[in-house]
């Protein structure tokens, strides 16, 4: 994401990432990645389980997952792994957030 991060923003988007981690230790690895976008922190993972992607792995973590919500916080569109590192393209994500634009 942060290689196409100034693409996803001129295409009027934000990213954000949620980390179910604990803050301790989880900010030197965000700064090590100097990842360019803000991090949710979310230890007690409610946010997380309001999008169902808490444990659906069964190890206690949120699955890796990508949600496009549009101004009105509506879903318009959803990419959940089915595995540890399974995540969309970058491109993927950008061709969503253009064929969203074209609506």
């Amino acid at each position: 994401m942060r290689k196409d991060y100034d693409a996803i923003r001129g295409l009027d988007a934000e990213v954000l990432a949620v980390s179910n981690d604990q803050l301790s230790g989880a900010e030197r690895a965000i700064d090590r990645l100097d990842l360019g976008f803000p991090v949710l922190f979310d230890p007690e993972a409610g946010v997380i389980e309001s999008y169902g992607v808490y444990d659906t792995l069964n190890d206690g973590y949120a699955t890796p997952s990508v949600f496009i919500i549009d101004k009105k916080g509506d879903i318009r569109w959803k990419y959940i792994g089915r595995h540890y590192n399974d995540r969309p393209t970058n491109q993927q994500i950008i061709a969503q957030l253009k064929a969203l634009q074209a609506d």
